[in-house]
C-alpha cells in the first residue's frame, strides 16, 4: 500500500480488520488531523455484490449528522482503492468497557442508551437502518462521548438486501429473530438489537450464549430473555419493561419506532414511574396459529421422499423438522451437526437461598458449574448473607452441560431510610445514630422553622446495610439571630445602657479624656451622651451573642 491515500491522508497504521475492509490510523496533511481510513480490501474490489456494500455504506453515513453518530469526512477511489475517510475516535469499545467494569449501574447505562437512541433515531429520519447494532460497534470517547459507528452493512429504505457469500449480516448474538428466519431487516430489528445491548450493559453480558451460532440463533426465536431485575433486584421495573418491549419477539410488540424508545428512556427514572408495573407482552392467538403454519411449511418442506410414508406427527420428529427448518432459513449461521444433542441439555436447578458451596455440589451433579469472575453481590431484602438471590441463566431454563453459570449473591439483608425532611433535625440524628449512622449536621439558611431539616444527602427509599457504619449528612434550617441595632450616637449613656441590655448585647462603658478641654469646650460638649461606638452601630448583625459594644462618651468632672 502507498504511503499516502487520495494524495491526502498518509497512513499511519493498521488499527482494525474486518471481513471486507480495513481500518487504518491516518493523518490528514491538509487539515492536520488523525483520522481513520477504511479500505475496501483488494480481493473485494472485484467482487460487485462486496463494493455496491461499500459504496452504500458511504451513501448512508455521510447523509447522517449527529453527535452520536461517527462523523464521515471523505469518500472516494485512489486507483483500486476504495476508502471512507472517518472521525477517528481515541477510546474503547463499549465491549471492552463492559468486559472490564461488568454491569453498568442503571442510572447510567440508562444515559448511554439515550446517546445511542439519539443516534438511531438519526439514522432512522434519514431511512437509514443500521443492521448491525452491537456493544463492539459502538465506540466512548475519552470525554464519555457514546459514538455509534460501523454503517458497513446499513440499509437505506428501499435498497436490495444484500449478503456476502449468501451469508445474514449482522452478529448473532444481537441478531432479531425474524432477521433469522429470513425475514427483511426493518427499524424494529434495529431497536430489537438495541434493547439486547442494553440487557447487556445492565447485566455485563447478553442474554443467550452457546456453543454455536445456530444455538444462539434458536434461543432468539423461541427463548425468553431471562428478567434483567432477576439478576439485579435494584434495576426499577420501568427500566427493566424498555428490556421487555425492544426485545419482543413479535416486531409488532416492539416499540413501533426509536423516538417512543427513546421517550421511554427519557421518563424511565422519573418519580411517577417508580411503582409501574411488569410489562407482560402476551402472544396472541392469531400470531400463534401463523407460526404454527410457518412451522408446518417449513417441515414439510424438508421430508424426504423416503419418509414420504412415516409419520409426522411424532413430537421428537416435528422437533427435528423444525430445527432442520430454522437452519434453512439462515445458511451462514446454521451449521451441520446441530441436531441430535438432546442429550447434551440440562435444567438449570433452582440455586436460590443456597450457599456457593452448596450451589457448586449441586450443579456439579448435572455437569455445570459456577462461574467464579462474574460473581455479583448486592444487598437483599429477604436472602440472608452470603445465600443466592439469582441465576443466569435462570432456574428451569435448559442449557448445554458445561455452562458457566452467573449467580448474584447477597451482600447482607437491607434497610429502607426514612423520609427526615420535615422533621426536627435533633429527633432525626438521634434516630439515626440508633441505625449506625454517621450524621453530619449542616445548617443553613432557610425560610423554614428553625431547627427542621431541609434536605438529607441520601434520598428517602435508599437501601443500606445496617451493620455496617452509614455517613448521612442532614441540612438544618438555622436559627434567624439577625438584630438590627440602632446608632447610640447621641444617646443619654443611660438610655444607651438600657437599649444594649434589652438586645441581651454586652457593652463596656468608656470615658473620653476631656483634660484638655477649655472650659467654654467643655460646656459646649455632649457631656453623659454617647460620642462614638466600637464597632459602629447602625446596622443589622447576624448574630450578636458574642458582639461586645464599646462606648465612649464625655463626663463632667466632680459628676
Amino acid at each position: 500500500m502507498s504511503e499516502y491515500i487520495g494524495n491526502r491522508y498518509r497512513i499511519v497504521k493498521l488499527i482494525g480488520r474486518g471481513g471486507m475492509a480495513d481500518v487504518y490510523l491516518a493523518y490528514d496533511v491538509i487539515l492536520k488531523r488523525e483520522v481513520a481510513v477504511k479500505i475496501l480490501k483488494s480481493d473485494m474490489a472485484d467482487d460487485d455484490t462486496a463494493l455496491e456494500r461499500f459504496k452504500r455504506e458511504a451513501g448512508a453515513v455521510t447523509q447522517l449528522s449527529h453527535p452520536n453518530i461517527v462523523d464521515v469526512y471523505d469518500v472516494g477511489d485512489d486507483g483500486d482503492k476504495h476508502y471512507i475517510v472517518m472521525e477517528y475516535i481515541k477510546g474503547y469499545t463499549l465491549k471492552q468497557l463492559i468486559r472490564k467494569r461488568g454491569p453498568i449501574p442503571y442510572k447510567e447505562a440508562v444515559w448511554m442508551m439515550k446517546q445511542l437512541a439519539g443516534a438511531l433515531l438519526e439514522a432512522h429520519r434519514n431511512n437509514v437502518i443500521h443492521r448491525d447494532v452491537k456493544s463492539q460497534n459502538v465506540l466512548i470517547k475519552d470525554d464519555g462521548t457514546i459514538k455509534l459507528s460501523d454503517f458497513g452493512i446499513a440499509l437505506a429504505s428501499g435498497a436490495m438486501q444484500i449478503t456476502h457469500k449468501d451469508s445474514v449480516l449482522g452478529s448473532v448474538h444481537y441478531l432479531a429473530p425474524e432477521l433469522s428466519k429470513g425475514k427483511p431487516a426493518s427499524m424494529q430489528s434495529d431497536i430489537y438489537s438495541l434493547g439486547i445491548v442494553f440487557y447487556e450493559l445492565l447485566t455485563g453480558d447478553v442474554p443467550y450464549k452457546a456453543d454455536t451460532p445456530v444455538q444462539v440463533a434458536l434461543m432468539h426465536i423461541k427463548g425468553t430473555i431471562p428478567s434483567v431485575r432477576s439478576i439485579n433486584p435494584e434495576i426499577p421495573q420501568s427500566v427493566e419493561n424498555i428490556v421487555i418491549r425492544s426485545t419482543a419477539k413479535n416486531p409488532s410488540d416492539r416499540y413501533k419506532n426509536i423516538a417512543l424508545m427513546l421517550q421511554d428512556l427519557n421518563d424511565c427514572l422519573k418519580k411517577e414511574h417508580r411503582s409501574d408495573e411488569p410489562l407482560v407482552i402476551g402472544e396472541t392467538k392469531e400470531n400463534k396459529n401463523k407460526e404454527d403454519v410457518h412451522i408446518s411449511k417449513l417441515a414439510k418442506k424438508k421430508k424426504s421422499d423416503s419418509d414420504k410414508t412415516g409419520s409426522f406427527v411424532s413430537t421428537s420428529f416435528l422437533i427435528c423438522a423444525v430445527l432442520i427448518s430454522a437452519i434453512a432459513l439462515v445458511a451462514v449461521l446454521f451449521l451441520t451437526g446441530i441436531i441430535g444433542n438432546k442429550d447434551h441439555f440440562v435444567t438449570v436447578p433452582d440455586l436460590s437461598n443456597m450457599t456457593v458451596q452448596e450451589a457448586k455440589d449441586l450443579l456439579a451433579q448435572k455437569d455445570l458449574e459456577i462461574d467464579d469472575s462474574r460473581i455479583t453481590w448486592i444487598l437483599s431484602e429477604n436472602i440472608e448473607k452470603d445465600h443466592i438471590i439469582s441465576s443466569n441463566p435462570a432456574a428451569n431454563q435448559e442449557v448445554e452441560t458445561g455452562t458457566k453459570i452467573k449467580i448474584t449473591v447477597s451482600n447482607g439483608l437491607y434497610s429502607v431510610l426514612k423520609d427526615y425532611v420535615g422533621k426536627n433535625y435533633e429527633e432525626a440524628r438521634d434516630e439515626l445514630k440508633e441505625l449506625n449512622f454517621n450524621v453530619k449536621l449542616l445548617p443553613v439558611e432557610s425560610d423554614q422553622s428553625a431547627g427542621i431539616v431541609i434536605e438529607q444527602s441520601l434520598e428517602a427509599g435508599t437501601k443500606y446495610d445496617a451493620s455496617q457504619n452509614n455517613e448521612i449528612t442532614l441540612k438544618y434550617a438555622m436559627e434567624n439571630k439577625e438584630v438590627i441595632l440602632a446608632d447610640l450616637i447621641g444617646w443619654d449613656i443611660s438610655r444607651a445602657v438600657e437599649y444594649l441590655e434589652e438586645n441581651n448585647v454586652s457593652y463596656i462603658l468608656s470615658e473620653e479624656d476631656y483634660s484638655y478641654f477649655t472650659e467654654e469646650e467643655l460646656v459646649n460638649s455632649d457631656v453623659n451622651r454617647v460620642v462614638k461606638t466600637s464597632p459602629p452601630l447602625g446596622m443589622t448583625f447576624a448574630d450578636t451573642s458574642d458582639l461586645r459594644v464599646v462606648i465612649y462618651y464625655y463626663t463632667v468632672k466632680g459628676d
